[in-house]
């Protein structure tokens, strides 16, 4: 799975303003981090390794949609947070 500055930003800028985007990658697969309002506000998304496999598949059309529903949901955990 590729995941690029530029999906990063897009991710951030979809947030809010000052969202920041973060990986870290674990032996067991990765965790996407999304924090904003200064840090007082953060979402996670967890990606095992099982599913990291299964998105390496995609070509870049489904890619972007994988990519899509990503966004869709920090959005939403971006709402709950408020």
């Amino acid at each position: 799975m590729r995941i690029t500055t530029a999906m990063l930003q897009e991710l951030e800028q979809s947030i809010a303003p000052d969202a920041k985007a973060e990986i870290r990658i674990y032996a067991g697969g990765c965790d996407i981090r999304v924090s904003w309002n200064g840090g007082l506000k953060m979402a996670n998304q967890n990606l095992s390794a099982e599913q990291l496999d299964h998105i390496a598949e995609f070509r870049d059309e489904k890619m972007r949609r994988a990519w899509d529903r990503l966004i869709e949901k920090f959005q939403r955990l971006r709402d709950q947070a408020r």
